[in-house]
């Protein structure tokens, strides 16, 4: 029970810290080009969003997933930082296996992919740059899990050591 002060303190460093990344990464190009008061007023909406899925996954995958670690004596910064990186992963995964459309549907979809409209699926099935966009999806989303964990892992490490020299 000592130790509860250390484990919010960690998750709330890592839910801050992933959400001025992800808001400054999503923002900072439309708001250097059109600063407008209502470009801030959505980066707030997002950054209300990202902070309170980020604390979900935190409190409900993170947490969990560090016990066991640390129970088992493997809480090291690398396991952390690979744990971080897989679990973002396996939740888009399971996400897109459980919204994928299995039926013979004619679904389609495109978007503006870097500055030029891409079909993204046709028919239900993915194209090549449906796959391309996935995997940059997966990628980026691996890095902000890799940086919160690894961040969870030294705030935890810092804090008990000054909890134990205090």
């Amino acid at each position: 029970m000592k130790q509860v002060p250390i484990f919010i303190a960690a998750t709330l460093i890592v839910v801050i810290e992933i959400t001025l990344i992800s808001t400054v990464w999503v923002f900072a190009p439309s708001v250097m080009h059109d600063p407008a008061g209502y470009l801030i007023n959505q980066a707030l909406f997002y950054a209300f969003f990202v902070a309170l899925v980020t604390g979900i996954i935190v409190l409900v995958v993170g947490l969990p997933t560090y016990f066991v670690l640390d129970y088992k004596s493997k809480s090291s910064q690398v396991n952390l930082a690979l744990v971080g990186a897989i679990i973002p992963v396996v939740i888009l995964f399971l996400i897109m296996w459980v919204t994928s459309s299995g039926g013979n549907g004619s679904y389609s979809s495109g978007q503006n992919y870097y500055g030029t409209y891409r079909e993204m699926v046709v028919n239900n099935e993915r194209t090549l740059w449906g796959w391309i966009s996935v995997i940059e999806q997966f990628i980026t989303y691996s890095i902000y899990g890799l940086i919160g964990a690894t961040t969870f892992g030294k705030a935890i490490s810092v804090m008990r050591s000054r909890y134990k020299n205090a």
